[in-house]
This record gives structure tokens, sequence and C-alpha cells, in this order.
């Protein structure tokens, strides 16, 4: 009666720091944040308006504290300017009518308009810099080749990528004037700029493989800037150029999927922002099915023992009530006659 009444004891404070304790810890320190959304539109506007709600409730904190009421003021004209920003470009991507995309027309566009940094090796058009490292000391980053743009990207992020790269991104707090964006707006080439960007995306969708291994989905999302060395995959061009470009070396990426996990790599890889504010990673705009081909690919070469792990794991936990079981009964016999 003793025994239980200590495993009684024990397991209510187990449960106690399992269920009490220790999520509120984890709440502390990863503050809950919304799922991965695909519909870009609806999340950005839902991210700037919390940023204008925090801000304006900021003002109200500071109170008659000048030094505070001056940075919650500016911290509201970022907002708004910022919200602005994204209404506009989800305004005119909203107009596009997608449908009416040519792709002969888009075909020709592209070659004026992007084929100058862009490659297209699925239709024969090689990096027009040359080679990668060339590319990324000129750029600071390695364009990507657009092959799988159709398949990785739906149209509507593709056009606010074309129309706006800065702010579908979600880097115009990285680059600005003094630190141009290596990827220029499109400013249309005299006709009208919705066709020309429904042709465009028309033209990538065309060529696009209907189907792409999970290793070339994260080869061309994430190898222009990320390691992952567990399967023998390096940056693209020169790191030094590269850590210019964006004021750090991206990490390593083979163990990423064990130190973060499955549901924090979605959130983001889908809106870094929201994970991380301020980093200068972008908001990499994949569509959900791609964006899982990418997780399934860390964790194959980051964990590929994990199916194995869990298994074992509940075979430990049986053993050990198996034991539980005959520890008691054991006790039972040698310490009966003291009792």
């Amino acid at each position: 009666m003793k025994e239980l009444k200590i495993l009684i004891i024990v397991l209510f404070m187990v449960l106690v720091t399992y269920w009490g304790v220790e999520p509120l810890a984890h709440s502390v320190m990863n503050p809950h944040t919304s799922s991965a959304s695909y519909d870009f539109s609806s999340s950005d506007k839902e991210f700037v308006n919390k940023k204008v709600d925090l801000a304006n409730a900021n003002i109200k904190k500071a109170g008659n504290d000048e030094a505070n009421l001056n940075l919650a003021n500016k911290e509201l004209e970022k907002a708004t300017n910022l919200k602005t920003k994204y209404d506009e470009l989800w305004g005119k991507v909203d107009s596009i009518d997608f449908s009416k995309g040519n792709i002969t027309s888009g075909e020709q566009t592209f070659a004026m308009a992007c084929a100058s940094c862009h490659s297209l090796k699925v239709k024969g058009l090689p990096n027009p810099m040359g080679d990668d490292k060339t590319a990324s000391e000129a750029m600071g980053v390695v364009p990507p080749d657009l092959s799988l743009a159709g398949y990785l990207y739906d149209d509507k992020f593709l056009a606010a990528l074309i129309l706006e790269p800065t702010v579908a991104l979600k880097v115009s707090h990285v680059f600005n004037d003094e630190k141009p964006f290596p990827m220029t707006q499109f400013f249309g080439l005299g006709g009208d700029i919705n066709q020309e960007v429904a042709d465009i995306i028309a033209y990538l969708n065309s060529v696009a493989p209907k189907e792409a291994s999970n290793k070339e989905v994260f080869d061309n999302a994430c190898q222009r800037c990320h390691d992952i060395k567990y399967d023998n995959m390096y940056v693209l061009g020169d790191r030094l150029s590269l850590k210019n470009h964006i004021g750090s070396n991206p990490p390593d990426l083979s163990m990423m999927i064990r130190s973060k996990g499955e549901t924090y790599l979605h959130k983001f890889i889908n809106d870094p922002q929201k994970m991380l504010p301020g980093t200068a990673m972008p908001r990499v705009g994949l569509n959900e099915k791609a964006e899982k081909q990418v997780v399934e690919y860390m964790q194959k070469v980051g964990d590929s023992k994990k199916d194995e792990r869990e298994s074992v794991s509940i075979k430990i936990m049986i053993y050990f009530a198996i034991l539980s079981v005959f520890a008691i009964l054991w006790k039972r016999k040698i310490w009966k006659d003291l009792h």
C-alpha cells in the first residue's frame, strides 16, 4: 500500500510537469502562431493588420512617455506603409485574368524580360551569366532556374513575385534604394501589363513538369542558399557573395528536421517572418505540395531512422511495463515476511 501511495505521488508530479509546467514554458519560449497558409493574399493581409493593431496598442500603452510614444508612432507608420504595399500588390494580382494567358506570347515576353537573368534548362536556355559563381558574384545569389516554377508556385504568387519581388518575398525590410534587391520589378513591355504577366505564367506552367522528385524540389527551392551536407549538396555559387547579400551565412539544413520539427519547418518555409520576425530569409512561396516535398526530403536526409526509432520506443515501453510487473511480484515475494 505504501508503494502504491508513492507511485501515485510520483505520477501526479510527472503529470503536473508534463501537462502544466512544460506546456506553459513552451508557450512562453515559442508563442503560438497560425498554421501555414497557402492563400498568400489573405495571410499577408492578416499579417500587416496585426502589425498595425500592435502599433496602435503600443501607442495607447506608451501614454505620456514621449520616447515610447515616438517609437510606437514610427512603428505605426512602418506598419501602415507596409499595409499599403500589400493591399496594392494583391489588388494588382486580383485584377489579372490568368485564364487568358497566352503561351506563345509568354515565351516571347519571357525571352525579353526574364532570360537575361534566369535559365530555363528545360527549354535549353543555360545560365545567362555562364556559371553559378559568376552569377552569385554579380547578383549576390544565384538566380533560380525557372524550369520548375510552374510546378512549385501557384499563379497568384508568381504574379506577385513578378510585379513586386521584395514585397512578395517579404524582404522589403532588408533591401531598399541603398541596398537594392537583385530582382527588379516587372514594369511591362509597353502593352497590357496584366496580360503580359498572365502570358509569362502560362508559359512557365506549360514547360513545368507534371511531377518532380523531392530532391529536385529542394534543389530548386533551397540549395541556392543552403547546404544539406548529409546528402552532399552544397550552396550554389560564391559563399562570400551570399553572405554579403543577406548579412550572414545561411545554415546547413541536414539536421534541421530534428532540431526544429516538421510543424515548425512548414510554418517557417511558408512565412519566415511569422516564426522569426526580421529575418533576412525570403518567403519561399511554395505551394502546399512542393513545401511538403521539401520537408519530406529533409526528413529522409536528416532523420531517416524516425520510423524505426518510434517503433522501438513503443517496444521499450512495453518491455518496461512487463519488467515492472515482475519487479513488483519479486519484491512481494522477497519482502512479504517483513510486512
